[in-house]
């Protein structure tokens, strides 16, 4: 497993880290992987910030190693989402 930077959220303090999109987009996940999560993170080659990318729920059935999207976990994500 690749150890990425986990910095904590600056409204919540969760630890989160920042993954790119396939669309290059910045997004902020959950460090430790949850039950029910959904995100995977792979490492890019050539870059420290890693993959995410968001499964279905048929493909993250039974997984253990997804994460959570953290604007689907941080009490104060209505403030820094984008409109």
């Amino acid at each position: 497993m690749t150890a990425w930077r986990a910095v904590p959220c600056r409204s919540c303090e969760a630890w989160v880290i920042w993954a790119a999109t396939a669309e290059g987009k910045r997004m902020p996940v959950d460090a430790r992987p949850a039950a029910g999560g959904t995100v995977q993170l792979q490492t890019r080659p050539g870059s420290k910030t890693p993959a995410a990318t968001v499964l279905d729920e048929a493909a993250a059935a039974g997984r253990v190693d997804l994460r959570k999207a953290h604007f689907a976990t941080c009490p104060d994500a209505d403030v820094w989402r984008r409109r």
